[in-house]
């Protein structure tokens, strides 16, 4: 079971005047995927796109949900 910070929950509801920042590990947990993970997409240039704040990773919410878009499976039937 994975576990939501309050701020990323805060983000992704769209509340308040701005959007956050999201860290690699909110990222993972939001996705559902290993924390290397997002670092391995980072290295190749996959994934969401990153911004480097300092020596570290963060995600813009609206990026994220564009690149989550992106990777739905079309399944014509």
């Amino acid at each position: 079971m994975r576990r939501t910070t309050a701020r990323a929950e805060e983000a992704a509801s769209g509340a308040g005047d701005r959007c956050h920042l999201m860290s690699a590990e909110e990222l993972a947990d939001f996705l559902g995927v290993p924390l290397n993970t997002v670092y391995i997409w980072n290295h190749r240039d996959q994934g969401p796109r990153a911004h480097k704040v300092g020596r570290y990773l963060r995600y813009r919410w609206p990026e994220v949900e564009a690149w989550l878009e992106a990777q739905a499976v079309n399944r014509a039937t």
